[in-house]
C-alpha cells in the first residue's frame, strides 16, 4: 500500500473520513459533505450561545411567577413571625412595668382571633425630660402630652381627644392645678384617675411614651411626610433643644418630627402644638397602612417595645393596630378639648366638652340625652355607689330624675328601658361595662339603672396598685 504522509501526521485527504473505534483509527473513503446554507449544529459539548434575560423570563415566566406567589407570603409571614418572636421574648416591657390595674376579665373588649369586640378607651401619656437647676435629669416629670383614644368597633371609628397640658383640673388628693401635674404627683395611675374624673368616661388602658419614643417610632417607618405650615426656629441651650424647620411639604425623620410637635413659640402656644400632634398622628396612621410598612414591622415593634410602658398585652396592642389599619381617613376623628385661654390655665368649657364626647365618642346628641329621664337605684348594698354613678352620668349630660335604694340586692347591674330610645340605653350599657338591657312598658322614668357591685370596676375610677 502506498505510503500516505497525511495519515502519519493525523490528517485526512479530501474525500476521506477518519473513524475511531476501540481498536484504533480506521481510514474509510467517504464522499465530501456538500456545502449548505443552514448553520451547522454545534458539536456535543460545545456550550450554546447565551440568551438575554428577557428571553429567559419570557420562556419561563410561569416558573418565576410561581416563585413570587409562594415566596411573597412566606416573606410577609416571616417578618411577622420574627416581630412576634421579638415581642414574646420581650413581653415584660408591656406588662412587667404595669402600674395601673387592667379591667376585670369579663369586661375586656378583645376577642379571638385578634378582634375588637367592644369599645376601648386608651389614654396616651407623653412624658418629657425635666432638668433641675444643675441640668440634672430628675425622676419627677409632668406629662407633656395627653390624648384619649377611643376605638369603636360598632361604628368602625377611631376618635381622639387631645387635652392641653395647661388645662385646669382637680387632681384627686392634690387639688386644683394644671392637669399635667397629675403625672408628677402619681405617675400613670393618678393621671388615669384624674382624666376619668375630669371627663366622666372610663379609661380602660394607658400607654406611656418616653422622651425618645416618638422619634424612634417615626424612624422605624422611614420618616413621615408632613406639610410644615411655617418656618419654625427655636433654641433652648439649657435643655439642649434646637428647632430649625423650613416651611413646605417634606419628609421628617424622627428628630425633626419631634421638633415639629414640640414647637409652641407662637401665638397659639400649646393649642397649636396639640394641633400639630394630631396632624402628625394622622400622617403616621396613613403611613402604617402602606404595604411598604410591612417590611418595617420588626423595627416598629422593637421601637415601641423598648420605649413604652403600658397595661396592654402584646396581642391586645396588635389587635388595636390591625383595627386601625382597616380604617379610612373619614373614620379617624381628632379634636382638642374645648376651652379658652386664661392667664395661667386652659379654661375648659364643660358644656362643650360633654357635647364633644357624646358626638365624637358615643354618637349621641346632647338633645337626646336631655330629653330622656333616668333614675338610678342602688341594688349593690354598697352605700353611695348609686349616687356616685348618677353624678358621673350627669357630667355626661344625662338627666337624672331620681336616685334611691332598690327593693333588694341584685347580682348584676341591669338597665330597664321604657322609652324606646335604644341609642341612650345602649350608651348606658356601654358606660357601665356592657350590661344587660331589658325592655318594659309602663310609667315612671324613661330608663332605670339598677346598680350592682359589678359596676364599680367599670364606671368608678380604676383601682390602682402601688408603684
Amino acid at each position: 500500500m502506498p505510503y500516505d504522509k497525511s495519515a502519519v501526521r493525523g490528517e485526512t485527504s479530501p474525500g476521506t473520513a477518519r473513524v475511531h473505534d476501540a481498536h484504533g483509527t480506521v481510514m474509510t473513503d467517504m464522499p465530501p459533505t456538500p456545502p449548505s446554507d443552514t448553520p451547522a449544529t454545534p458539536a456535543a459539548g460545545t456550550p450554546p450561545a447565551p440568551r438575554s434575560v428577557w428571553q429567559r423570563l419570557r420562556t419561563h415566566w410561569w416558573l418565576y411567577a410561581r416563585y413570587l406567589v409562594i415566596g411573597l407570603p412566606v416573606l410577609v409571614v416571616g417578618l411577622f413571625a420574627g416581630s412576634a418572636l421579638y415581642v414574646f421574648t420581650h413581653s415584660d416591657v408591656f406588662t412587667g412595668s404595669q402600674v395601673v390595674d387592667r379591667p376585670t376579665e369579663g369586661a375586656r373588649p378583645f376577642a379571638w382571633p385578634l378582634r375588637l369586640s367592644q369599645r376601648v378607651n386608651v389614654l396616651v401619656i407623653g412624658v418629657d425630660v425635666t432638668l433641675d437647676n444643675r441640668r440634672q435629669v430628675v425622676n419627677v416629670a409632668r406629662s407633656d402630652t395627653l390624648m384619649l383614644l377611643s376605638f369603636d368597633p360598632q361604628r368602625n371609628r377611631l376618635s381622639g381627644l387631645s387635652i392641653p397640658r395647661d388645662t385646669r383640673a382637680t387632681i384627686p388628693g392634690v387639688g386644683e392645678t394644671k392637669i399635667n401635674a397629675s403625672f408628677a404627683f402619681g405617675g400613670p395611675s393618678l393621671t388615669v384617675k384624674t382624666v376619668e374624673q375630669f371627663l366622666g368616661v372610663p379609661v380602660h388602658y394607658y400607654v406611656k411614651l418616653g422622651p425618645r419614643s416618638f422619634a424612634q417610632i417615626i424612624d422605624a417607618v422611614g420618616g413621615i411626610e408632613v406639610d410644615v405650615e411655617k418656618d419654625m426656629k427655636y433654641t433652648d441651650n439649657w435643655a439642649g433643644l434646637f428647632i430649625n424647620l423650613k416651611k413646605g411639604r417634606q419628609v421628617l425623620n424622627g428628630e425633626q418630627a419631634t421638633h415639629y410637635i414640640r414647637f409652641r413659640r407662637d401665638a397659639t402656644g400649646d393649642i397649636g402644638r396639640v394641633g400639630r400632634q394630631q396632624k402628625l398622628l394622622l400622617a403616621l396612621f396613613g403611613k402604617l397602612k402602606s404595604p411598604g410598612t410591612v417590611l418595617s414591622a420588626p423595627q416598629l415593634l422593637r421601637a415601641f417595645a423598648e420605649n413604652t410602658q403600658t397595661n396592654l398585652s402584646m396581642t391586645e396592642l396588635i389587635t388595636l393596630g390591625m383595627f386601625t389599619s382597616r380604617l379610612e381617613g373619614a373614620d379617624l376623628s381628632f379634636r382638642t378639648l374645648p376651652g379658652t385661654f386664661g392667664p395661667t390655665y386652659w379654661e375648659p368649657d364643660h358644656a362643650m366638652i360633654r357635647q364633644a364626647l357624646l358626638e365624637m365618642v358615643y354618637g349621641v346628641t346632647p338633645q337626646t340625652l336631655s330629653a330622656t329621664a333616668v333614675e338610678v337605684l342602688n341594688g349593690s348594698g354598697v352605700p353611695g355607689l348609686a349616687r356616685q354613678t348618677a353624678q358621673r352620668l350627669e357630667r355626661l349630660g344625662f338627666r337624672i330624675v331620681r336616685v334611691d335604694t332598690a327593693a333588694s340586692v341584685v347580682p348584676r347591674t341591669m338597665i330597664i328601658d321604657r322609652s324606646g330610645r335604644t341609642e341612650v340605653a345602649q350608651l348606658l350599657a356601654e358606660l357601665l361595662g356592657s350590661k344587660d338591657i331589658t325592655h318594659e312598658a309602663g310609667g315612671g322614668a324613661d330608663i332605670t339603672v339598677l346598680v350592682a357591685r359589678d359596676v364599680a370596676g367599670h364606671f368608678t375610677p380604676l383601682r390602682t396598685s402601688k408603684r
